[in-house]
């Protein structure tokens, strides 16, 4: 396994076989801690600890306060993005870069926001 690259380094590190990406398109509703359970819940031991779901808007606060207990219960993270996060993915890609390494990025930035 390459820890050089940044899928290698998601892999190693999270055991991020397969990465589910749920979208929740929600308009009115809040997105709160049922979302945020449902996506946890595909996180089985062949898929690895890495989830993300997209949303228009963040989630509220019980939905970060139950990714950071699930965090510290089971070790397995699920990451917020926007829409606004997918269009700098975008970007990223234009330029050339690897947006995978936003999602590396991503997942630094919760592990140091949770401690």
């Amino acid at each position: 396994m390459d820890t050089s690259t940044p899928w290698g380094l998601l892999r190693h590190d999270l055991s991020a076989r397969l990465i589910p990406i749920e979208f929740k398109n929600y308009e009115r509703d809040e997105i709160g801690k049922e979302e945020t359970n449902q996506t946890a819940s595909y996180l089985k031991n062949d898929m690895g600890r890495l989830a993300i779901m997209c949303c228009n808007k963040l989630p509220n606060d019980s939905a970060h306060r139950y990714r950071n207990s699930i965090f510290s219960e089971y070790k397995k993270i699920v990451l917020f993005f926007t829409t606004a996060h997918l269009i700098e993915m975008l970007d990223m890609k234009d330029r050339g870069d690897d947006p995978a390494y936003f999602v590396v990025d991503s997942v630094e930035k919760f592990l140091i926001q949770h401690e």
